[in-house]
């Protein structure tokens, strides 16, 4: 199971490698009004953090996540099998 760094880790790669973030990705940032994400740039964050832990995220978690603390959490706890 990862730990919230660990994907807090893989969410700055996805958001500096898929997405073209230059800034430092902080667990505080909000996704949408820090990091600027509209709905295309949330749906490859997701997908990307899908596809390397191997987890589903539905649309309701979405829904409950606000900053990437709260996603890194989350991806690490479905990661784990809850």
């Amino acid at each position: 199971m990862p730990d919230p760094s660990e994907v807090a880790t893989e969410i700055a790669r996805v958001l500096r490698d898929e997405l073209g973030l230059s800034r430092e990705v902080k667990p505080g940032d909000d996704l949408v009004s820090d990091l600027q994400l509209d709905s295309v740039g949330l749906l490859t964050l997701v997908v990307g953090l899908e596809d390397r832990f191997r987890v589903a995220l539905a649309e309701e978690d979405a829904s409950r996540v606000r900053t990437v603390a709260e996603l890194a959490a989350l991806v690490a706890q479905r990661a784990g099998g809850n």
